[in-house]
Parts: structure tokens; sequence; C-alpha cells
């Protein structure tokens, strides 16, 4: 019998809808504060606690709207009902590819603050005549929804309780980190060379509440935590108040073990590095090599040039391949991560078959939601570890011979599988391989499909993530359900039907393991700090909302600089960037990431692979 491997990863967490977000004013303050460079305010303190974050009418906005989350809720209504034709991703309709930015929609004539009549976006959201989505779409906004969209531009569109925050400089994030590391009791110095630092400081530059920050925060602490091979969730821990400088010790996710890129092709470890940490440095586009005194000292006392990087961009290189895979060091077949687990699954689901222990659990289902065809999925314990399991998907490019697993519920030849397997923390990793279950970085799409994802593809880490939002998926079995009633297409003898009732248990004995294993992961998340369940799962939030297009207030906070000076000094730059000074809407942010390192150079923030 041929098995295969991992569970259905369809994706179903939202779309990031946050660029150009919900607290941020297109209408920039007068005084900018500086950068490290340009004289601006040195030793500058975060001190959004003392703005209002509500975005309500105490900080002088008209009305009693909760701006914060008016907005939010306008992003949402966007992105489901609009995105589809006028998204980032969709062809660009009558000019119109920036739907989701909301200062984009302002700076583009679409919304006139505080003119909901005035403003082309609500004409046509409301018109009974030839409204907007048309009327042969199916989704639709609602009254409630058409009546959000007035409201936020009546009250909320261009103005903010944020946009004035006071600017954090680099200086001053060196010199927290620097006092972090070396005044702070529980680190000895023994401990230092194992510190590391994120930073969200770029959001607040850019304008952004303590609220739309916080999915950052969950992101990071829940990826940190799902790239971890040790036992205990740890999130990272806030050095600042206001919560945008985050320290861990690489110790706590076995980051302190040497790092390799595996080559999938030929199987040989191409690249190693000293640690885990430098692995991911010099796969992120924005690691950058500060300098100055201070970061001298902690360059010194960690050991490493990069001890600080940017967590969404973290999130976008590591949740995916090839660094999700070489950072939770997945070998290259699913034979050899099973061996490394101490699983045979063959040998299992043979012995269930003959003596019935209850270590595999199998279900088969003809519309899965995630698959065209049909689709079986098998649960293992894990020897000697109560508390992990591991899960594997058999899927199939058509339901005809071989592959009609409702035929035949044994030797059915599948086309590919995912896997999901406990981490030792309760959070889940997660493989996809082909028919000979060799490792691949997307499921073919003629097989499985990640219907959220523009593309469709489902690629392994972040589009599993999404789609395991709260771990296990619950799905009722079909095939044994069919087998008791009388009911399917197979016709099974005696031991047949004793074999499938061994192997595929009844629905409520297979909804229990699900439960179980849902609530383990929950417990772990919820041990994150991550809040659990919500619309949207915070990994693929970040990751989206990172490849949206960047205009020039969220390039200067990246870069570390203000945007007057990235205006001056955009001459200085690649003509790649040129586009930052002239069009409201940015630069796509593939633009941004290969200017990004020559641009840190240019700028004299501090040294990349780009410097000479």
């Amino acid at each position: 019998m041929r098995t295969a491997s991992p569970i259905p990863l369809a994706i179903t967490a939202a779309l990031a809808l946050l660029t150009g977000g919900a607290c941020k004013t297109i209408v920039l303050p007068g005084s900018e504060g500086g950068d490290d460079d340009t004289g601006g305010t040195e030793g500058a303190t975060s001190s959004a606690s003392g703005a209002s974050t509500d975005g309500g009418g105490t900080d002088g906005q008209p009305g009693d709207a909760n701006c914060g989350e008016l907005s939010a809720k306008m992003l949402d209504i966007l992105d489901v009902n609009c995105a589809k034709c006028h998204g980032p991703d969709s062809a660009a309709l009558g000019s119109i590819n920036y739907i989701t930015n909301l200062d984009a929609l302002i700076s583009n004539g679409k919304v006139v603050p505080g003119e909901p009549n005035n403003s082309a976006l609500y004409r046509r959201m409301a018109a009974e005549m030839a409204p907007m989505p048309p009327d042969s779409e199916t989704q639709r906004p609602s009254e409630d929804d058409i009546r959000a969209v007035e409201q936020w531009i009546g009250e909320c569109a261009g103005v903010t309780g944020c946009g004035d925050n006071p600017w954090i400089t680099r200086t001053h994030v060196i010199d927290l980190i620097r006092a972090d590391l070396l005044n702070t009791l529980e680190i000895s110095a023994d401990a230092r060379p194992f510190i590391r630092y994120f930073s969200l400081v770029h959001l607040y530059n850019y304008g952004w509440c303590k609220e739309q920050i916080d999915i950052y925060r969950h992101a990071l602490s829940k990826l940190t935590n799902s790239l971890s091979n040790e036992i205990k969730v740890v999130a990272p821990v806030p050095i600042d108040p206001d919560q945008l400088i985050f320290r861990i010790d690489i110790r706590d996710y076995d980051w302190d073990v040497e790092g390799r890129v595996l080559d999938p092709v030929t199987g040989t470890f191409t690249e190693t590095f000293r640690d885990t940490w430098e692995l991911i440095a010099d796969k992120d586009p924005y690691a950058i090599e500060f300098i100055g005194d201070s970061a001298e000292d902690v360059k010194q006392a960690t050991g490493t040039r990069f001890f600080l990087l940017q967590a969404d961009a973290f999130v976008e290189v590591a949740a995916q391949p090839p660094l999700y895979h070489d950072v939770l060091r997945i070998p290259l077949t699913r034979q050899e991560l099973e061996a490394s687990f101490g699983i045979d699954v063959e040998a299992n689901v043979q012995e269930e078959v003959d003596t019935n222990p209850n270590r595999v659990a199998r279900a088969a289902f003809h519309d899965s939601g995630v698959s065209e065809n049909h689709r079986v999925i098998e649960r293992h314990d894990f020897p000697n570890a109560n508390n992990r399991v591991y899960w594997i998907s058999y899927d199939f490019g058509s339901n005809a011979g071989d592959a009609n697993v409702f035929v035949d519920p044994f030797n059915f030849a599948e086309d590919g599988s995912e896997i999901i397997y406990s981490l030792p923390n309760g959070l889940q990793g997660y493989m996809i391989v082909d028919e000979f279950g060799r490792r691949i970085d997307d499921a073919p799409i003629q097989i499985v499909q990640d219907k959220n994802a523009p593309d469709g593809v489902v690629r392994n880490g972040k589009s599993c993530m999404g789609c395991h939002n709260v771990g296990m998926i619950n799905k009722e079995d079909d095939l044994r359900w069919e087998v008791d009633q009388n009911l399917g297409e197979g016709d099974f003898d005696d031991n047949e039907l004793d074999a499938i009732r061994a192997l595929y248990p009844t629905r409520d004995d297979y909804n229990i393991l699900l439960g179980l294993d849902a609530d383990r992961f929950n417990l772990a998340v919820k041990a994150a700090g991550v809040p659990l369940g919500g619309d949207k799962e915070p990994i693929v939030t970040v990751f989206n909302a990172f490849d949206e297009d960047v205009e020039i207030r969220r390039a200067a906070a990246e870069l570390w600089t203000t945007e007057t000076t990235l205006r001056e000094k955009l001459g200085q730059l690649s003509p790649d960037l040129d586009n930052l000074g002239k069009n409201q809407t940015g630069v796509r942010r593939d633009v941004f990431t290969t200017a990004f390192a020559d641009a840190i150079c240019q700028l004299k923030v501090g040294k990349t692979k780009a410097c000479p």
C-alpha cells in the first residue's frame, strides 16, 4: 500500500489590508522630527501612550466615531466587496488598483474627506443605477456596510490621533537596546551572545496606532514560536513602553544551533552559518548592520553584526520556503521526516488493521473544500510523546481508477500530500510533498488550491498557517459513515469491512481526536500571547500586508529617515525609487526591496551587502 502525506492546507485567512492604514493621516504634520543624519530630535522618546489611540473626538476629530475601528471596518468592506477587481493583485480596471489603500483613495480624489456625497467611492457604492460592485456580482455590500463607508468618509477620512507620533530615531532605538542588553539584571554576561531584537518602530513612525500594530506583535510571537524546535512557547519580550522593540533569546527557539541551507536538488548543504539567527539575517534583504558607538557596544556584547531585524520583513522571508524549511530543518523527503519522529506509516496502518490499537485514524471526503477530488487524511500518534501527533493527507489528481479511495480505501495511489506535525512546543510544522514523497515548496494547483491567494497556489508555511488558524479543522468523514449506512461505491467483504472500521473511526470518535489536537495547538497560541480565532490570522495578514505598494512615508520609516530627508535625497538613490516622489501610491514592494540595501548605504544608515 502506498501512503502519502499531509493534511489539507487550504488557506482561509483573510487578506491583509493594513497598508495606508486605519489610523494614519494623509496630511502629514508640519514638524516631522528627524533622523540621525539631519539634525532631527535625538533621543526622542516613544510616547504614543500619551496620545489618544481610539480615534475618537478627544483628538479633535469630528463626531463620536472610533476612527481606528471604523477604518479597519472600512478596509474589510473594501476587501470583501471591491478588491477582487480593484485590489493590488488584480488588473487595474479604470486605473484603480489601490482600493484597499485608504490614503491613495484620498490622494487620488476617490474620497473627499468630510464629504461622502462628493466622493466617487461612496456615490458608486450607494447608487441605485449602475452601482459598484455591479449587479452581476453576488458579493455585495450590505446597507450597514454602505452606512459605515459614509460615516468613515464623513468623520474619519484624512484624520487621525496617531499621524503626529513623535519620531523615534534609530539612535534612540539602539540606545534602548544597549541599555536593555547591558543593564537588565536577568541578562547575564553569558546570556548576551544569544540576545537578539526585532523592531516595529517603522510602523509607529509611519503613523500607525497601537491597535493597528497589535496584529504585527501577534504575528511576530506566533511565527518565532512556529519556527521553534524547543519544548516551550516563549513570547518575545517588549523592552519599551510602547511595545515596539522586542527581545528574544535564540536559545528559546533552538536557533543557537548551526544554520544550514539544504539544496533541494543535490541534497547537500550549500551554506553554513554559526547559528540559525545568522542564517535568517543573511536571507533577510532588510537586514542592516547599524553603525555608531552604541551599535558597536551591542555588536560586541552579542557577537553579531545583525542584532536587530525589522519584524514584518522577518515574517515575509521566514514564513515561506526556502527559509521556512531551513529554519525548521525540514528534510527533503517525508520518509526522512517520519523516520526522525520514529514513525513508520505503513507499519502503523497495517497494525491498526490487524489489532486496532487506536494509534492511527483515517477519514475520507468527497468534498474537502481544498481539493477538486477526493481526499484522505490520516493521524498517527508520536511514539513516546503523547502530546505530539503527525497528520498526513493523500491528494488525488482525479477520482478514477486507483485514485478512487471510496472503491479501494487501502491501496489507493495519491498524487501528492501535505503534512502537519506537532512541534515540541504544541504549535505546528508543515510540509508539502509530491507523489514520491519529495519535499516541494508549492502544492500543484490542479490538485489543491488556496482559495484566498491571488494565484490560488498553496505555499508551504504561510498558506498552511492561514488555513489552520485554530489548529486542525473539523471535517466529518464520508467513507466510514457511508459504509455504516450501507451506502457508497465500494463492494466490501466482511474482512474489508472490519478493516475499514478499524482504520476509519466513526465521525464522533474522529471529531474527538480533532478537538484534542486543536485544543493543544490553541493552548500554545494562547501561551504566545496571540488572541484565539478571529477573522485574520496574524502571520498571513502581516505577510500579505507587507507586499502592498510602498508610499514615501512608509519608505522613509523603513529606511530610518524622515519623509523630508528622503525626498531631498531621492536623486542620490536608485532611479527605481523615483516614483516615491511622484506617485501617491508609491512603488511596488519588490522594487523597494531590490533598492533597499543600496539606499541604506547611500543614506549612511548602516551597512548592507550593497555597501562598498
